[in-house]
């Protein structure tokens, strides 16, 4: 017979479960149709007891604002025919919030933080973990399934341990997370980024991270397929926007440099945007 206890940690799990699936406690709500017997204080309660470091951004609207932002930066026609073209009805990201992206791109200006972590084994550098973008929930929106290192967004001021945190939490070590057994141990305390990427208005601090060999086993609800993949040997696959920028950059060692200062690279995204200034498509 299952007692009480087993009943309320099964119900915690699901409601944990629940929010890395859909990403936000207001979104499980509205998949359960607020029919759920805990209220959103006790609901953010139990994240918190299960150290959940809480959404920092809808990386949904990021991947479908990138992939828009590439189609006009490869086919050079207006935003607006672009939107209406391939955007389905359940878009979340407006035309307002593309051409205020749009606008903060061309005069070479962020105003959004994002982190990408390059994960390798210990010891084997040129081994870096990959999945598949799964956010691209509607194909007409690009190619789900696009290669992406876990990355997202983060929020200005908090501690970097808890922005990589959220990224390996959503992105590595979902199950983990969700029975408890995260390894926080894996997290630098006294972390620096290795580069930073513009990649449209985010301005995204990469960060590497080692792991011991008992940590190889991935899970997440945005990322499939998670696996360690040779820097050398990359797939031709189709890549998300400022990934094979990042990947380029430390698989050359363009990270080390004389000065110690930390490089900042511009996505081939910003760069293609930059060229279209001169020729405004809007």
């Amino acid at each position: 017979m299952i007692d009480s206890k087993t009943k309320q940690q099964d119900f915690e799990q699901f409601l944990v479960k629940e929010y890395f699936k859909l990403g936000s406690i207001n979104k499980v709500f509205q998949e359960h149709k607020y029919n759920l017997p805990i209220s959103f204080a006790g609901y953010d309660r139990i994240l918190s007891k299960y150290k959940v470091v809480k959404s920092a951004g809808p990386n949904s609207k990021l991947s479908e604002s990138l992939y828009i932002l590439s189609l006009l930066a490869n086919y050079k026609i207006p935003l607006e025919k672009i939107y209406h073209h391939f955007a389905p009805k359940t878009i979340q990201v407006s035309t307002n919030t593309l051409h205020r992206i749009l606008h903060y791109v061309r005069l070479r200006l962020t105003r959004r933080r994002g982190i990408a972590l390059i994960i390798s084994p210990k010891n084997q550098p040129n081994k870096v973990l990959l999945g598949n973008d799964l956010s691209l929930a509607n194909s007409s929106l690009g190619n789900k399934g696009d290669l992406s290192l876990p990355m997202g967004h983060s929020k200005t001021g908090e501690p970097i341990n808890d922005s990589i945190a959220r990224i390996l939490q959503n992105e590595v070590f979902t199950k983990n997370t969700i029975s408890k057994c995260f390894p926080w141990e894996i997290i630098p305390k006294h972390i620096k980024p290795i580069m930073y990427i513009n990649i449209a208005d985010i301005l995204v601090s990469v960060y590497k991270l080692e792991l011991p060999k008992n940590h190889n086993h991935f899970s997440s609800f945005k990322l499939s397929n998670i696996k360690y993949l040779n820097i050398n040997h990359l797939p031709q696959k189709s890549y998300r926007p400022g990934i094979k920028d990042i990947l380029h950059n430390y698989q050359t060692q363009n990270i080390k440099n004389n000065s110690g200062n930390i490089i900042v690279i511009e996505s081939e995204l910003n760069n293609k945007i930059y060229a279209l200034a001169k020729e405004p498509v809007e």
